[in-house]
């Protein structure tokens, strides 16, 4: 019995001992007497068993039957054992039309050791929440995750498995909503570039990105062998489109990527299975036309403000805009007018839209798609490549032993001669 049933026993033998009357009984009980008059009666008759519910120890109405329980049970074992209650109470919805809350699912598949508790962790120095922002696009918290999202099924050419993948992802921090989702084969920045590219030529330029201290994103002190101070590739960029970049100190600052990251590595790499998707290049077709939707239907929130701070572009920013995005290394012509980029060599063609001269440092942009441009200022330059270097001419032997292109030695027989013969002409004693 609970307490309230002990209280109602004690009182009740009390009120039929005629210690109490029935007034006092129900001030005890906060019922009213007719309400006393019913469970006297009841007492009487039937003992204690009278003021119990009558369901007490019967299966309830609600609960799942036993065939449908153990059709889900078997369902569970055979298509989802690794999912979750939640999820796999949504595809047993949506796939085998079977309707139960998440909470009957979970109870079940406890009752089965298909799912454990877990823990709840305490810590000692919680994170405080920080407010989203009021308007969509007034910042996007940007990442990528290494995970094995293919489980194995995607292989090299050699027929070797890959077990980590890139997911390059943003999320509005006002709405919680995916903005773009591609899978990358790094978290470099050429991929980084085509992905904010993508992402602007859509949705415009967004007011803000907020995104952690990788090499791709800052100089780090003891990280990069490079000056901190100066930017990346990346920095330099947004800094010429008018993008703010805000770097985080700690995961925990952009806790709704990385909290996108751990729902994405359980949903999304059990959808992907479900659907056999093997390949890149299908699954960022899965991502753009089925998944994300799907994600932003179901999770993203309303921001405060209707406004969407997303600037778009005009026809002539766009035009510039794989010229922004891209790799800039700069190089000084030189003598012969040429330029060196690694381990290509660049001829400058005489003629060029602007002037150049030697010694001018000029940009050599590296594109996504791999293309090379030379650039002067905002002008781009006329060049060529130059696949193989002049090769030096072949010393041919003379009559007399000489050689023509033959520089001789210092310590020569024919210099040691010529500075005898030199020193003995007063003309150029």
């Amino acid at each position: 019995m609970t307490e309230a049933d002990s209280l109602k026993e004690s009182t009740l033998r009390k009120l039929t001992a005629g210690l109490i009357n029935g007034t006092q009984a129900g001030e005890i009980l906060q019922l009213s007497i007719r309400q006393v008059r019913r469970l006297k009666k009841r007492f009487v008759k039937k003992g204690i068993k009278g003021i119990l519910h009558g369901n007490r120890g019967q299966v309830s109405n609600q609960a799942v039957p036993g065939t449908v329980k153990k059709e889900i049970i078997k369902i569970i074992k055979i298509n989802y054992p690794d999912f979750g209650p939640t999820l796999a109470a949504e595809k047993l919805s949506e796939l085998h039309n079977i309707r139960f809350s998440n909470e009957t699912i979970r109870q079940i598949m406890i009752g089965e050791n298909l799912w454990k508790v877990k823990v709840q962790k305490f810590e000692e120095f919680p994170h405080c929440w920080r407010a989203r922002k009021d308007c969509f696009g007034q910042m996007q918290q940007y990442d990528g995750s290494y995970h094995n999202w293919f489980e194995g099924r995607l292989h090299k050419p050699q027929g070797e498995a890959i077990t980590l993948n890139c997911l390059l992802a943003a999320v509005d921090d006002a709405t919680g909503q995916i903005t773009k989702a591609q899978f990358a084969d790094n978290e470099g920045t050429e991929a980084t570039f085509t992905f904010w590219q993508e992402y602007i030529e859509t949705l415009g330029k967004p007011a803000s990105i907020y995104l952690d201290k990788g090499s791709t994103y800052k100089n780090n002190p003891g990280k990069n062998a490079v000056n901190v101070l100066e930017l990346t590739q990346f920095e330099r960029a947004c800094q010429q489109i008018g993008i703010h970049l805000i770097h985080a100190h700690s995961p925990q600052a952009k806790g709704r990527i990385e909290r996108l990251f751990q729902t994405l590595q359980d949903r999304l790499v059990k959808e992907l299975r479900l659907k056999n998707i093997s390949t890149i290049t299908e699954a960022n077709i899965f991502l753009t036309t089925i998944f994300v939707p799907w994600f932003n239907k179901k999770f993203a929130v309303v921001a405060r403000k209707k406004i969407d701070l997303h600037t778009v572009m005009t026809a002539k920013e766009l035009l510039r805009l794989p010229s922004i995005l891209s790799v800039h290394d700069y190089r000084n012509v030189m003598n012969d007018y040429t330029v060196i980029h690694g381990s290509h060599l660049y001829q400058v063609d005489p003629k060029q839209p602007a002037l150049v001269r030697i010694g001018d440092r000029l940009c050599v942009q590296t594109r996504t798609n791999g293309q090379i441009f030379v650039v002067k200022g905002s002008v781009e330059l006329k060049f060529s490549e130059i696949l193989e270097r002049p090769k030096k001419t072949v010393a041919v032997k003379t009559e007399d032993g000489r050689r023509f292109g033959h520089k001789p030695d210092f310590n020569h027989p024919w210099k040691i001669e010529q500075r005898k013969v030199l020193s003995l002409n007063p003309v150029f004693a």
